[in-house]
């Protein structure tokens, strides 16, 4: 291996050192938009005709922890929690597709691409134990990519996260998850492999979509604007995510 992608993965090791199964965004939206974008679980087999109503978009709250999360069952990598602190943003339950709430976390074209039939959201107030035993996720770098271009065509990814730099003359890190089973080196290791891209332009700051046009130009995009039915079909979407930090909540 060249000194040069040594350095490269030392410094990813480096700012991965606190990941510890959690994963903290800014606030509401993001967690909304991820919800919007990824399937739960739950989800999934609601899909499949097994063991729910596909209309029915859950997102919990731990009133412990004043959190709004997504669990991620991992399948040889234990428990991802993907959260943001908030108070409870409504007293209900259960919240139509319409309610003047999400008005103020959505615009109007993000609404209208999201829902499509008469989806319903759901909000159950509970607290995640199954992470609190787990083993630490130990994150290998599975590819480097070289270019944006490069590292989205080929992993396609729905939702790309973000760990900005603060420092801007060092890169911001682009990586999404390798979610194909890994067969760990030790008995109680649980292993997690990641993609990624180091950003030295800060292409996705303060960005939170990523277009992937027929052709293969990006664009990125501040806000999702009206997007016609021929973008749709010759273009594809990324969520981009930044990450605010890997404590547990």
């Amino acid at each position: 291996m060249s000194k040069e992608i040594e350095s490269v993965i030392s410094e990813i090791k480096q700012r991965f050192s606190t990941f510890s199964n959690f994963i903290e965004l800014d606030d509401f939206r993001q967690i909304l938009l991820f919800t919007l974008t990824s399937q739960s679980a739950n989800n999934l087999m609601a899909q499949l005709g097994i063991g729910g109503n596909p209309d029915i978009i859950s997102l919990p709250f731990d009133p412990v922890n004043q959190v709004y999360y997504q669990k991620i069952n991992l399948i040889s990598s234990g428990v991802l929690i993907i959260y943001v602190k908030s108070t409870l943003i409504s007293e209900k339950f259960l919240l139509e597709k319409d309610e003047p709430i999400f008005h103020e976390y959505l615009n109007q074209n993000e609404r209208d691409l999201a829902f499509h039939g008469k989806e319903k959201f759901l909000f159950p107030k509970l607290s995640d134990c199954s992470s609190i035993d787990d083993a630490k996720v130990t994150i290998k770098i599975d590819d480097l990519f070289h270019d944006f271009k490069s590292f989205v065509s080929y992993s396609q990814p729905n939702v790309i996260f973000v760990i900005d730099s603060i420092d801007d003359t060092q890169a911001d890190i682009v990586f999404t998850f390798n979610m194909m089973p890994q067969f760990p080196v030790k008995f109680d290791e649980k292993v997690l492999k990641i993609d990624i891209f180091m950003d030295k332009d800060h292409l996705t700051r303060d960005k939170v979509y990523l277009e992937r046009k027929e052709n293969y130009d990006l664009s990125f995009l501040d806000d999702m604007k009206e997007v016609s039915h021929s973008e749709l079909y010759k273009s594809s979407f990324s969520l981009i995510l930044h990450v605010k930090s890997f404590k547990a909540p």
